[in-house]
């Protein structure tokens, strides 16, 4: 439908029942606000498919890349309000005629701001429909709610022009003030300098001057405490007493606002990273967004503070002054608000506050003619659809869509076409006049209803609309290391994630990898002066698949691959490599033990040589593998000698410290890091493998014994035995030598397994 005709409103019998639809619903007569689908043939009006969805998951404004300013958010200044005081004295007749009065005096109330509060009722904005959707129905700011505040929906659009030339003259003036304060130091004409120029000087344009502040402050603000020179016509006339319509102006502005702020809403789903400055959003808002807020605590008994006591001739903007309430997520508040959710705060008594007329006890039939009071009139022109025309938008107005806050039944909207093409054709289809004969006023103690077909329509939409929030989720994405991620920027490494629980995310992946730290940490601590081998796979071409080291943690962090060189003891650090095939190996070794399986030990290389461990194809069984030379007797005897030789050194140190004596070169030598048994327990065997001969007990007694302590660990230095006998002077340059020499007889053992094994030549 178009605007062209006035459709009003109906009255039929219907199947209503209450918006909740707890209670069964039953037939009679309602009242329904036109367009709707019964009364007029055209599409129902569907909610557009992003109504619930393309929001943040988590509710957390203040983790959000989003920064919002209110210049059209101002509090009173002290000077103000005494300015306001000395005016209404001379001027208050004049207000009352320009229907401008009680707003001026709302003027001087200071509304705190509640930006979680705001933002997330702005969540709740939908574009298309100019209206707030909630789970449970639909709602919206009218112009209902700015009237009430005290400003006009009567009279000449904010766009009307000076006709005469006296009230030229008088812009005139205003306008070289302003371009004085352009030209001076502070190039602006600012509120509190503009104040204090006009306010007591006698001038004969004060009136209009301090109308101009009130318009810039606080109805049509452009930018933070500066003079809108657009306002100097709107405040000409306002002076003189013509009536302007600063209500839907406003309405216009609120709107506007609404869908730039639910814009940058949505477009932070969209955001991967919230770190760089550029990703950040950022947003002006300069409509006086207080009637926001107020309207939200009118009508949200849960998030609305105590109200304070209205004093006789106070306007109802004192119910909240300086008021504040934390509440600690407003969308679980607004999501379940529907018995409380207050659709006529207004029509309720209020003690120092007079009610309009069109809130009666009962209901009323008015006829429409020269005669219908500017109350009625008000009220007849907030309930027809219409635009909005503001100083520079035009919004559309559907109070079809949400009849219950006027007290009308709810039935299923039709859909109305645009007439915004012109400031002109929009105030056109606002104020053309009111075509039907009777204006039905409903009681104020009515409680409306909704139509089943409506109430049926709206689960339907909201199911369609969850699920497709569903499917639309974005969903994170994780990072893998790979060639194309490491070559990705900076800024594109920070945008890796989406949703908006990145810095958490973070900071638990910092406290996990700061624990992460801690534990090997200790673990290296603990590991400290022990020798750590690694076995890599056999080579099938004949080279040494073997690779011994040994490292501290100190070693460990700068070392380095090395082959493995006898007496080389420079080259024999090496990084451990702990493969898949590694802990297959050491799984089968290990079935018989306990402790993990971290890194492969001495004495399960000798057990796996000794044992069962894998033999590539085409070599003989482990029974025969190596026939021990004299060299390797007479190594082995010395390893034995200089174990029993470390056993003996501990009994010693043992016995000292029983007595309570202390060597003063302990600091200076290795722990013991070997049982007594183990020292018998290993060489024995080892040299019976290496005869070819069986080793008392089995392989599996081998196992055992090597598998008790799990690591093989270096002897106790022999010079500690020379210090406990009081010859130790050169005991810290002895350490290094024994442990080489050590390590060395070792290391050649080793290599004689493999080259007896293999076919090797050991060199001379």
């Amino acid at each position: 439908m178009d605007l062209s005709t006035d459709i009003g409103f109906e009255i039929r019998e219907e199947l209503m029942v209450s918006p909740s639809g707890c209670a069964k619903p039953t037939k009679r007569l309602a009242h329904f606000l036109k367009p709707s689908t019964n009364s007029i043939e055209g599409k129902i009006f569907e909610l557009p498919s992003h109504s619930l969805s393309s929001v943040p998951a988590a509710f957390e404004p203040k983790k959000w890349p989003l920064v919002v300013k209110f210049p059209g958010w101002n509090s009173p200044q002290k000077k103000w309000v005494t300015w306001v005081s000395k005016m209404a004295a001379l001027h208050e007749s004049t207000w009352k005629k320009a229907g401008i009065h009680e707003a001026i005096l709302s003027s001087t109330y200071e509304i705190k701001r509640n930006t979680d509060l705001v933002l997330g009722l702005a969540e709740k904005w939908c574009p298309q429909t100019n209206s707030f959707i909630f789970p449970w129905g639909e709602a919206t700011v009218t112009l209902e709610d700015v009237m009430v505040s005290g400003y006009s929906v009567l009279g000449s659009p904010v766009f009307s022009p000076l006709e005469t030339d006296e009230l030229k003259a008088v812009e005139e003036k205003l306008s070289q003030v302003e371009k004085e304060y352009i030209r001076s130091a502070s190039r602006r004409a600012e509120h509190y300098a503009w104040m204090n120029k006009f306010m007591d000087s006698g001038s004969g344009i004060e009136h209009e001057a301090f109308l101009a502040l009130w318009l810039s402050r606080f109805v049509f603000p452009r930018s933070y405490c500066l003079i809108v020179k657009s306002v100097f016509p709107i405040a000409v006339h306002l002076a003189r007493g013509t009536r302007i319509a600063l209500a839907p102006a406003i309405l216009a502005s609120l709107y506007r606002d609404l869908s730039l702020l639910k814009e940058k809403i949505v477009a932070l789903t969209k955001l991967v990273g919230c770190e760089d400055e550029d990703s950040t959003l950022k947003i002006i808002i300069r409509s006086p967004f207080q009637f926001v807020q107020v309207w939200t605590w009118e009508r949200f008994v849960k998030l609305r503070p105590n109200p304070n006591l209205i004093k006789n001739g106070e306007p109802r903007f004192a119910l909240w002054h300086k008021l504040m309430i934390s509440v600690e997520n407003v969308r679980t508040v607004f999501d379940s608000s529907q018995e409380c959710f207050d659709w006529r705060p207004y029509a309720k008594t209020l003690n120092n506050w007079k009610l309009p007329v069109f809130y009666g006890e009962k209901e009323m039939g008015v006829s429409v003619d020269t005669h219908l009071s500017e109350e009625l009139q008000s009220f007849a022109l907030c309930l027809r659809v219409s635009e909005l025309v503001g100083i520079d938008c035009i919004e559309q107005y559907l109070p079809h869509r949400v009849a219950m806050q006027f007290g009308m039944d709810q039935d299923l909207p039709a859909c109305v076409a645009r007439a915004n093409d012109s400031p002109y054709i929009g105030w056109c289809a606002y104020s053309k006049p009111i075509s039907y004969a009777d204006l039905y006023v409903p009681s104020r103690l009515y409680e409306a209803g909704v139509t089943t077909q409506y109430l049926e329509s709206w689960k339907q939409s909201l199911l369609g609309l969850q699920g497709e929030n569903d499917d639309g989720l974005p969903q994170k994405r994780i990072l893998t290391s790979s060639k194309t991620s490491q070559k990705r920027s900076k800024r594109a490494n920070k945008l890796s994630f989406t949703g908006f629980g990145r810095k958490p995310e973070r900071a638990k992946d910092m406290k996990r990898r700061t624990e992460l730290r801690a534990k090997k940490l200790k673990q290296t601590k603990k590991r400290k002066f022990v020798a750590r081998t690694k076995i890599t796979p056999r080579q099938l071409d004949g080279t040494n698949g073997l690779d011994n080291s040994l490292e501290t943690s100190n070693q460990k962090r700068r070392s380095t691959d090395a082959s493995v060189t006898p007496g080389s003891a420079s080259k024999r650090a090496k990084k451990s490599v702990y493969t898949t095939e590694d802990k297959k190996e050491d799984g089968d070794a290990y079935a018989s033990s306990e402790f993990p399986l971290k890194m492969l030990p001495l004495k399960l290389i000798l057990m796996k040589e000794a044992d069962n461990s894998p033999v590539p194809r085409g070599f003989p069984p482990k029974s025969n593998l190596v026939r021990s030379r004299d060299s390797a007797k007479e190594n082995n005897l010395a390893i034995t000698e200089s174990l029993t030789s470390s056993k003996k050194q501990n009994d010693f140190q043992n016995t000292k410290i029983g007595n309570g004596e202390n060597s003063s070169c302990q600091s200076q030598t290795f722990p013991s890091l070997i049982a007594d048994k183990e020292a018998v327990k290993i060489t024995e065997p080892a040299e019976k493998v290496m005869q070819n001969e069986p080793a008392s007990g089995g392989s599996e007694n081998v196992r055992e014994d090597l598998t008790e302590s799990g690591e093989l660990f270096l002897p106790r230095d022999m010079s500690k035995n020379e210090c406990s006998n009081g010859e130790g002077k050169n005991s810290a340059s002895m350490v290094p030598d024994e442990l080489e020499a050590w390590v060395g007889r070792l290391e050649w053992i080793v290599a004689e397994l493999n080259a007896a094994r293999f076919g090797h030549k050991m060199p001379v």
